[in-house]
């Protein structure tokens, strides 16, 4: 029934054709061109694939083992001879394994995830080549999953730049990089989606693509059928745990952005600009689209008051980029530094107009910590926080800053914190006592992903600043 059903098409398409005749515009020289090797008879995109190749290299972590593996499936150093391998006793050992991408030969810089290196203690990069050399973690970034290494080796190639700006739902897509531990592995799929947000916790304005990725691709290629690098692969989508043909990629300008930071600072500045935003709901549509960011509340001494911004105001651009939710937007102003300015489109009842922000450095937030040998927590956000003790009656497991009061209307009460919540995280970063959390605090900007263990749920909030 199927192929019929195809055949049938087929035909359809000929008479259609037919009809057309002559009358069916002529596309350019350059647009007729098919990828075609007429050596070997076959469509093939490898000639322009072969130079990509040995800018994607393997990521292998090395720490301290948990528990012996079962089997080899998922060794990091599968195929390499021993002399390759780290030494066995006095070393940290192979724990996992990733992808990478050198973005400069020269520097000795390559781009991956965070979480592929955020539980090791050593690192090293398997070349096209063969070759296995020590890395060095520059920086990363937990909010957008970015990690910059850099490496000491001669005769490095660096991938060519695209612009993911540019590209559309439809292009065509490759993901290269080394899934389940295996040598590198190419796959073939279309940009299907763009700004995908709601992913899971950071900073989120993915791509969208059903080539297929797996476990081991993270940190790897994504690029354009000119082999130019137009994201960072970091996750997918599955029920099962395996490819469904879902997979998302951080966009190849934000990660840029994020690496300058991270070569000149060690870490991302992220500064801030008074707003509050939300979905746009029908009702603040008023008829019209409900695409955009809804400014739901602007400090009156911020930035955007300064630039005109009033609660109310649907942001639909940010330096003439079109903003389809809130989540764009977070995104894009987070990976911009104090001092940048920015210039967002809004429409305010059946007026549109532009504001010129200047992003304004951070405001740490005030914390103050309990006398010495005080047994009293330390207080900040209009919320007082302590460590874990028995009488929480917790899983062992579970370490973190309790919430031990809270008070009405307060910034720790409006993000949705509550009496006898344990914060476990920041950001991604891991808070294990009211003292790390202290820490984690005076190092956000704008706001943060607060993880939270509640009952026996652990869920997100989101703390604005």
């Amino acid at each position: 029934m199927m192929k019929s059903k195809v055949h049938s098409g087929l035909l359809a398409g000929v008479a259609v054709l037919a009809m057309i005749g002559t009358s069916m515009p002529v596309l350019p020289a350059a647009a007729q061109t098919a990828p075609f090797d007429s050596a070997r008879g076959v469509y093939s995109y490898a000639r322009d694939l072969k130079a990509v190749a040995p800018s994607v290299v393997k990521v292998i972590v090395l720490g301290q083992k948990q528990a012996e593996r079962s089997g080899q499936e998922d060794d990091p150093f599968r195929g390499q001879s021993s002399a390759q391998r780290p030494p066995a006793q006095g070393a940290p050992q192979p724990i996992g394994s990733g992808s990478g991408v050198i973005i400069d030969a020269a520097r000795g810089e390559i781009l991956s995830n965070n979480h592929v290196v955020e539980k090791g203690t050593a690192f090293k990069i398997q070349l096209y080549d063969g070759r296995v050399v020590d890395a060095e973690v520059v920086g990363r970034d937990p909010q957008t999953d970015i990690a910059l290494l850099r490496v000491k080796a001669s005769g490095l190639r660096a991938i060519q730049m695209g612009d993911s700006g540019s590209i559309e739902v439809g292009d065509l897509a490759f993901a290269i990089g080394y899934p389940f531990g295996f040598d590198q592995t190419l796959t073939m799929g279309v940009i299907s989606g763009l700004g995908r947000t709601g992913i899971g916790d950071g900073l989120q304005d993915f791509i969208q693509t059903d080539a297929a990725v797996n476990s081991g691709n993270s940190g790897g290629a994504l690029i354009d059928s000119r082999g130019r690098l137009i994201g960072i692969n970091t996750a997918i989508w599955s029920k099962s745990g395996d490819n469904s043909g879902i997979a998302f990629a951080v966009p190849i300008n934000m990660a840029m952005a994020v690496a300058d930071q991270l070569r000149r600072n060690g870490t991302v500045r992220r500064g801030r600009i008074g707003v509050t935003v939300g979905p746009v709901t029908v009702e603040a549509a008023a008829g019209g689209s409900t695409r955009g960011a809804l400014v739901a509340e602007v400090s009156p001494d911020g930035a955007a008051a300064r630039a005109g911004l009033r609660s109310g105001d649907i942001i639909t651009s940010a330096d003439g980029r079109a903003i389809e939710g809130p989540g764009n937007l977070t995104a894009i102003l987070g990976v911009l530094e104090p001092g940048k300015t920015i210039a967002l489109g809004y429409r305010r009842g059946g007026q549109t107009g532009t504001a010129q922000v200047r992003v304004e450095a951070p405001r740490p937030v005030q914390v103050q910590r309990p006398p010495s040998g005080s047994s009293q927590g330390l207080a900040a956000l209009g919320a007082t926080f302590r460590d874990v003790n028995a009488s929480d009656r917790l899983p062992a497991q579970v370490r973190g800053a309790v919430v031990a009061s809270l008070q009405p209307n307060s910034q720790a009460a409006r993000s949705g914190l509550q009496t006898g919540d344990v914060i476990v995280g920041v950001n991604g970063e891991q808070v294990q006592s009211a003292a790390e959390l202290a820490r984690a605090f005076q190092n956000i900007a704008g706001g943060a992903i607060l993880f939270v263990a509640r009952g026996n749920s652990l869920i997100q909030l989101r703390l604005e600043r």
